[in-house]
């Protein structure tokens, strides 16, 4: 006989809700000892203070993925899908008003945006919250966007055109330029560290994660899910993965802007290469493509450096 499926594969919207809740909670506590501890005291308290951000940073991005993959794993048609979608952008609009002033301001109507964003603010655990109904706006994205995927080995295609574009988009592209010109924009619609270190403790976190991320978290979790393939391996691969990308801004902060869906991409592959089988014909055509790829990345960049 095999072995029974794990709680959260049996109850994946408790799972989720439970994830969620020890989220807030961790987060809640975390952001309360940071803020008690006294940072100009002794050495060793700083370095504590230091693991404990740490400690605070990875333990809520591993319930974050967690949380993911029980929503992944909840059987739900496409309607259901797009209505859960909806419904998390209302209270993602909610519980992150700012949102709400940038879309006055594109509207031409920053006084009226500015006025109900205002409304709205100032709720206890609005950061958290606004976190939460980000990761659930995404995630349900990523479940619907996952529906174009009509095999699992299609997943390599997908995350090699994903790194790459988000590559482009990070340093050249949309996002580069956002990023310069309006970097609140960035901020609304990106999940915050619960928990940043104070100034002069350096910390080894992810002080932002972008809706994408999670959208393609969650693409590559339902179709892991949907397909039969490895989707709580490829969960913890990606937690490994990001958590190299972690070491990889505390040693070279000049890579704080770097793309996530290259790590989040290879520990989802990885986790999985063994459903990962081609004919030869398939072979030859993901070849044509990935040279298609390499081909417009070398233009875009020749591009950019004129």
């Amino acid at each position: 006989m095999g072995r029974a499926p794990a709680w959260s594969q049996r109850h994946p919207v408790r799972a989720a809700a439970v994830y969620a809740i020890a989220y807030l909670l961790v987060a809640a506590a975390g952001g309360w000892l940071v803020g008690e501890a006294d940072v100009a005291s002794l050495r060793y308290q700083r370095v504590a203070l230091a693991v404990m951000v740490t400690a605070v940073g990875v333990a809520t991005l591993a319930l974050t993925l967690l949380m993911v993959l029980g929503l992944c794993r909840v059987r739900m048609g496409a309607g259901a899908e797009a209505a859960c979608m909806m419904a998390a952008l209302l209270l993602f609009c909610t519980a992150r008003p700012s949102v709400l002033a940038i879309a006055g301001a594109w509207l031409n109507a920053p006084a009226e945006g500015a006025t109900l964003a205002a409304r709205l603010s100032g709720v206890p655990g609005q950061a958290l919250i606004g976190n939460l109904t980000l990761i659930l706006w995404a995630v349900f994205l990523g479940r619907l966007v996952s529906r174009v995927i009509r095999e699992g080995k299609m997943i390599v295609p997908v995350a090699v055109v994903a790194s790459v574009a988000d590559i482009i988009t990070v340093y050249w592209g949309v996002v580069a330029r956002v990023s310069e010109q309006a970097p609140e924009v960035v901020e609304a619609f990106s999940a915050t560290a619960p928990v940043k270190p104070p100034p002069g403790v350096p910390a080894p976190i992810l002080t932002s994660i972008g809706i994408g991320d999670f959208l393609f978290i969650a693409l590559f979790l339902a179709a892991a899910v949907r397909y039969s393939m490895n989707a709580t391996r490829s969960l913890w691969l990606v937690f490994a993965a990001m958590l190299v990308a972690m070491v990889v801004f505390i040693i070279w902060p000049q890579a704080l802007g770097m793309p996530g869906l290259p790590f989040i991409s290879a520990g989802v592959l990885l986790a999985n290469w063994r459903h990962l089988s081609y004919s030869r014909d398939e072979k030859r055509s993901l070849a044509v493509a990935g040279l298609v790829v390499a081909a417009c990345v070398v233009g875009v960049w020749v591009l950019v450096r004129r």
